[in-house]
């Protein structure tokens, strides 16, 4: 299946996902839901992820990120989290699938980085979706030295016209 792309994660729906088949979503922290020097979540993502939850779909936080970063931003929206998650191996999401007793073809795994996030959900053979970082002037510059190595990949994806 090609990866599928959003312009931000925000555009993700409930009826989206219910056409995709996703009833669990494993999302990525860092520049696709929070900006990296944010310690708590903004209105508008508790908004989205109060939607996505009261609509019955189960999000796991799934960082690279150590416990002490992400266990306070999970617990503000409520959710499920894995940190330490050791992406682009696929070893974390096995940690999220057991966590909440995930089918395999239900899940969507969804991140800003292709190296980390899209290579370890078709590493995890999931559904995956590459959406545009929400602050990239800030972010590590190790994170953008792996944009720039990866940028040819990234663009043949923002290419393949997907119809939802």
């Amino acid at each position: 299946m090609k990866t599928l792309h959003l312009d931000s994660i925000y555009e993700l729906t409930p009826d989206l996902l219910n056409r995709l088949g996703v009833k669990y979503l494993f999302l990525d922290v860092d520049n696709t839901i929070k900006k990296y020097a944010e310690i708590l979540p903004s209105d508008r993502t508790k908004k989205f992820i109060y939607t996505l939850k009261s609509a019955g779909i189960e999000i796991v936080l799934c960082s690279n990120n150590f416990k002490s970063r992400v266990k306070p931003y999970a617990q503000a929206l409520g959710c499920k989290f894995v940190s330490f998650a050791m992406k682009p191996s696929p070893y974390g999401f096995i940690r999220a699938m057991i966590k909440t007793k995930a089918k395999h073809g239900c899940i969507l795994v969804a991140g800003d980085q292709v190296f980390n996030d899209i290579l370890a959900g078709k590493l995890f053979f999931v559904k995956t979706l590459l959406v545009k970082p929400i602050d990239s002037q800030n972010e590590p510059s190790t994170v953008t030295a792996r944009r720039r190595l990866f940028s040819r990949f990234e663009k043949m994806i923002w290419d393949n016209d997907i119809n939802f």
